[in-house]
C-alpha cells in the first residue's frame, strides 16, 4: 500500500471520528432535555430513516445482542418515543415491529435541525460548485458503505 493510500485511509478514521464525536457533542444537550441515552438516541435515528424495523433489524444495525435492543426499546416504549406495530397478515406475526410516535419524529425532527443548522454553517464559505464535487464524492462513498454493509 502506497503512503498517500495509507494517508487517505488514516484521513477517513480520522473524519469519521470527528464526525461522530461533533454528533455526539451536538445532541448531547437535546439527549438530556429529554432523558435519553445516546444508544436510545441512535434507535430514533434509525427509526427516522427506516420508519419501522423489527427489533432484529434494529439488533443486526446497531451490531449489539438483541437483550440491549430489546431493553433499549422497552425505555423508548415506556417514554412515549416508540410503540410497537403489528405486521400484516403476509408477515411472520412473531416477529415485533418498532415505530415513531409523534414524540420520537419530534425529537429527531429537532436534531435533525441541530444537525443541518451545523452543516449549513460549515459550509457557508464554500461555493456551489465546490459543495457540489464533495456531495459527488460523498454519494460514491456512500454507496460503497452500502454495498459493503450488504455483503457483512
Amino acid at each position: 500500500m502506497s503512503i498517500i493510500s495509507r494517508n487517505h485511509i488514516e484521513f477517513m478514521k480520522q473524519f469519521i471520528d470527528d464526525t461522530n464525536t461533533l454528533t455526539a457533542k451536538l445532541l448531547k444537550d437535546q439527549q438530556s432535555k429529554y432523558g435519553i441515552s445516546m444508544e436510545q438516541s441512535n434507535v430514533l435515528r434509525l427509526l427516522s430513516h427506516h420508519q419501522v424495523l423489527s427489533i432484529t433489524e434494529i439488533t443486526e444495525k446497531q451490531g449489539v445482542n438483541k437483550a440491549a435492543v430489546s431493553r433499549r426499546i422497552k425505555k423508548l416504549i415506556d417514554s412515549g418515543f416508540v410503540a410497537l406495530q403489528k405486521p400484516n397478515n403476509n408477515i411472520d406475526q412473531r416477529l415485533k415491529y418498532v415505530a415513531l410516535t409523534e414524540k420520537g419524529r419530534k425529537y429527531t425532527e429537532e436534531n435533525n435541525k441541530i444537525v443541518s443548522d451545523m452543516v449549513s454553517d460549515m459550509v457557508a464559505d464554500l461555493s456551489s460548485k465546490d459543495i457540489e464535487k464533495a456531495l459527488s464524492v460523498l454519494y460514491i462513498i456512500d454507496e460503497r458503505v452500502k454495498k459493503f454493509n450488504s455483503k457483512v
